[in-house]
């Protein structure tokens, strides 16, 4: 016990120096290098908790479904594909990215949920594009935007 003790003193100051070497950059002091700094390239390259995806809806019309259950299935249609059954057109949704780490598949499912609190059975017409170039303008370049038609079957 009393040898952990004295190894763990020995490295005490050591992790207090690798701690403060790593605080550093984070107060805005730089450590000038010959070479790029391990710490800046590693720091981009942590997923930190993303902002989550904003969604944004819109009616078709003034009525308004009650929401669906959230067991129940939304199926998903990309641009291109129709739908067999009949529906009915109940609004929009876009979901627009924060993040450049935020795959299509989490926008889709962001849709999803959005779709079921419209009262929606079904997402057509889903498609991706970079915000910046949508019209109107959904947010900044780089960031993947998603935008739908949710509706009802008949």
């Amino acid at each position: 016990m009393l040898r952990r003790l004295l190894e763990f003193t020995r490295t005490l100051p050591r992790r207090f120096a690798l701690l403060a070497l790593c605080a550093l950059p984070a107060v805005g002091i730089g450590v000038h290098t010959p070479h790029a700094s391990f710490v800046a390239t590693f720091i981009p390259a942590c997923s930190g908790p993303g902002v989550a995806p904003t969604v944004r809806t819109r009616f078709a019309s003034a009525a308004r479904p009650a929401p669906r259950p959230k067991s129940s299935y939304v199926e998903v249609y990309d641009r291109g594909r129709r739908p067999d059954r009949t529906y009915e057109l109940l609004g929009e949704v876009g979901v627009l990215s924060h993040s450049s780490h935020t795959s299509t598949e989490e926008l889709t499912a962001c849709a999803k949920r959005a779709a079921h609190q419209m009262g929606g059975d079904a997402i057509v017409d889903v498609w991706w594009d970079d915000a910046a170039s949508v019209r109107p303008r959904a947010g900044e370049q780089g960031m993947l935007y998603l935008t739908a038609s949710v509706v009802r079957w008949q």
